[in-house]
């Protein structure tokens, strides 16, 4: 019974533990939202303050042909950076042994079950039998005719 009563605590605390932890995440992804709005608005400011410096030496055209060509630079690098990211060695071999578990796992159910299907049909255990005094020559027949066809 104390292992039962255990396992409830261990159960509620871990309930516990996955709320606050979601309610502490879900905290960090609006904070993490309202930065993201606030740097966006820091870039549209830098891009003003770069597009007023450039004015008095270059048309605005241009001025603002030059911003364009920087982000897209900028943008580009990061896209390739983002296409040509493939998974690291950890990675790699941490998925190896995920699907050599799994299929070790599989081959160790179906050798287990057919193990213990062939094992069942080679040894069956002993049923304990009662005696029952016979109340007759028909009692005894179905009371054996039953035990034979529980086997």
């Amino acid at each position: 019974m104390r292992a039962v009563e255990l396992a409830k605590v261990a159960a509620n605390a871990e309930a516990l533990r996955l709320r606050e932890m979601a309610s502490r995440q879900s905290m960090r992804a609006v904070y993490g939202a309202v930065a993201a709005v606030f740097a966006l608005g820091v870039l549209v400011l830098l891009h003003v303050v770069a597009y007023n410096l450039m004015v008095p030496n270059v048309s605005p055209v241009v001025a603002s042909l030059i911003l364009l060509a920087v982000d897209l630079v900028i943008a580009g690098a990061c896209g390739l950076k983002a296409l040509k990211s493939v998974p690291g060695t950890v990675e790699s071999e941490a998925l190896a042994i995920r699907k050599q578990a799994v299929h070790d796992m599989r081959g160790s159910i179906t050798a287990v079950s057919l193990a213990g299907e062939a094992l069942g049909f080679a040894v069956r255990p002993k049923r304990s039998v009662t005696v029952v005094r016979p109340r007759g020559t028909v009692r005894l027949a179905g009371e054996v005719a039953s035990r034979l066809l529980r086997r």
